[in-house]
């Protein structure tokens, strides 16, 4: 259950990085997002991506927890990628 908690968590980091960015942002939000608001959605996506490694260190130990931190990112990322895709078809 935690690791669907800690994917959860991933995609929303994923998410925030993609709104950090100005060519998602019109898909994402519906509006170009101020410089400090962008800021703020690029720090809040890296912190939930450590947020997510800290999960998988402590219940697993660092080393295992790392290679499952990279999976579950790597899944998060495709959701991510997959999302914006399917909203800029729609």
């Amino acid at each position: 259950m935690i690791h669907l908690l800690a994917l959860l968590i991933a995609c929303a980091a994923f998410l925030a990085l993609a709104v950090s960015m100005k060519r998602h942002q019109r898909d994402l939000v519906g509006r170009s997002l101020p410089d400090t608001q962008a800021r703020m959605a690029r720090i809040t996506g890296w912190l939930l991506l450590a947020v997510v490694w800290a999960i998988e260190a402590a219940l697993i130990g660092p080393a295992m927890g790392s290679i499952v931190w990279f999976g579950e990112a790597s899944i998060g990322a495709w959701l991510t990628v997959a999302t914006i895709n399917w909203k800029t078809a729609r």
